[in-house]
């Protein structure tokens, strides 16, 4: 029974309120319950009587309160709120409708020790983390300076990230929410917008195909069946200066050299203008279809279709042949010059040359693929990753009939192959990153996950060859090696045509 309210002596010491009662109080007065009730002198009477004064309410609503919540059964609590429900006027049982979602709800974060409440964050994926900021002050303030959220969620998306020294979180929330902001605008995008040679010109960049390209800086060079090495402005595509010579069939340049491979098995050294010839590198009896320059220009690697790989020595005025690698079988179509070793590609296998020791280190074949032997295809990327426990590692990418090969470039074991859904023209890839890679299907390319194997973006290309080689740019794209912070303006790939043209593919 509830004690009567006159004998004050007797009366129980308060219970501090829960916040259920907290919120009541919170939603009274947001609907002006107690202005509305009026003062009346208090009464002797225990049961409960409309206009009871402000501080007699209070202390009989603490009194039934308690009774209702500590001396009753559940079962004659539902019984009581049963009951109660329905007897209440048609305006209460609204106000209970309208408020029953704000007391019901617990805002966990705010309850829990912030060390329990982090734990609990940590399993929000990155999108989920970046909503979660946006519930209430208190969740922003909790989230954006717990440095560790952000860096895990940088991890996951396997953004490239500095170790030492470590940044506060609002670096790792920017480098998170700009991957994510650039990753829907990505998808969002359907085509591209192309700029061509002959958008600034009144003739193409060659009067045949053209069937190399290279670029460094702000320059971008290119070679033709026209005999003409061509030096362009990567912004503008305007034209700075020419060669005329042999037919180049692949080009690499740094910022001291170009050199131009040709198809009579000569190598061409000019300077960055093209405008002079330092020396000539003449020994290949086939065609050279890779070249690839050391950082410092010092050194020169070729592969041929003469299944030879040849290492020579640059000076300002000459060249020497320093080394010749044996052991192909068929010709040699991509290079690529890491460090002290050299990688050879060709159709059937990936050999691993030491340039200081002068011998093969390792043979990477690709498996069989329905009972037949696998192939690869002419494209020969490195590449850094992320792995699951935050390290960067160096990769080997490789394109082949069945899938895309990755290896540690260290160790050279096999990573994963990556199996790409839809059709895409023997996963002949075109680029490749730490998040994607490019591969070229019949008449496009596709943006690749490097992780899932989803398609990311899928373009159509008309210019697009796909028989010919060494027609795109490897490295001119932000999206392919995941660093977001790059803007739009920069090209997705650059493609030359049949034509003889030369054209930039810009997102829309």
């Amino acid at each position: 029974m509830i004690q009567d309210a006159e004998v004050k002596g007797k009366v129980e010491e308060q219970k501090p309120q829960s916040k259920l009662f907290k919120t009541i109080d919170t939603i009274e007065k947001s609907e002006s319950l107690q202005r509305s009730m009026q003062p009346v002198p208090s009464s002797s009477s225990t049961k409960p009587e409309e206009g009871f004064s402000q501080d007699y309410f209070i202390s009989w609503k603490k009194e039934t309160v308690s009774t209702i919540c500590d001396k009753l059964s559940d079962r004659q609590r539902s019984a009581f709120i049963f009951e109660l429900l329905g007897r209440l006027p048609a305006n209460n049982r609204l106000f209970l409708v309208r408020n029953i979602q704000k007391i019901a709800t617990v805002d966990f974060i705010s309850e829990l020790p912030d060390e329990l409440s982090l734990s609990v964050l940590r399993y929000l994926d990155p999108n989920s983390l970046v909503s979660a900021t946006q519930v209430s002050k208190y969740w922003n303030k909790l989230i954006n300076t717990e440095c560790r959220l952000w860096r895990e969620s940088c991890l996951y998306l396997r953004i490239t990230l500095p170790y030492k020294p470590l940044h506060p979180a609002s670096y790792y929330k920017d480098k998170t929410v700009s991957y994510l902001r650039n990753l829907r605008q990505l998808k969002r995008k359907k085509g591209c917008v192309t700029r061509s040679v002959s958008d600034v010109s009144a003739t193409p960049a060659h009067t045949s195909r053209t069937l190399a390209l290279c670029s460094t800086g702000q320059k971008l060079y290119s070679g033709g069946d026209d005999r003409y090495l061509r030096c362009w402005d990567r912004s503008s595509f305007s034209l700075l200066s020419e060669r005329e010579g042999l037919v180049p069939s692949c080009i690499d340049c740094t910022e001291r050299i170009v050199v131009a491979g040709s198809f009579n098995g000569c190598l061409l050294v000019y300077d960055t203008d093209v405008t002079r010839l330092i020396t000539t590198c003449s020994r290949h009896m086939g065609p050279v279809y890779d070249v690839r320059c050391s950082t410092d220009s010092t050194l020169v690697v070729s592969g041929s279709s003469d299944c030879t790989v040849r290492v020579w020595a640059i000076t300002d005025s000459s060249s020497s042949c320093k080394h010749v690698f044996r052991g192909h079988e068929t010709m040699i179509n991509k290079l690529i010059l890491l460090d002290d070793r050299i990688f050879s590609l060709d159709i059937a296998r990936v050999v691993v040359w030491s340039l200081s020791e002068k011998k093969m280190l390792c043979d990477l074949k690709p498996q069989n693929y329905c009972g037949k032997d696998g192939y690869f295809q002419p494209g020969l990327f490195h590449t850094e990753i992320l792995t699951n426990d935050g390290k960067q590692r160096s990769v080997i990418v490789c394109g082949s009939s069945h899938g895309v090969y990755m290896w540690d470039a260290t160790t050279y074991a096999l990573l994963r192959i990556v199996k790409s859904p839809g059709y895409v023209c023997a996963e002949h890839i075109v680029g490749a990153g730490s998040a994607f890679f490019a591969a070229t299907y019949d008449d496009g390319v596709a943006l690749i996950n490097n992780m899932t194997g989803d398609h990311e973006l899928t373009i159509q290309v008309p210019q697009f060859n796909n028989t010919s080689c060494g027609l795109w740019l490897n490295n001119m794209s932000p999206w392919l090696d995941g660093r977001f912070e790059e803007t739009d303006t920069q090209p997705l790939f650059i493609v030359t045509t049949l034509a003889g043209d030369i054209s930039a593919f810009y997102l829309q």
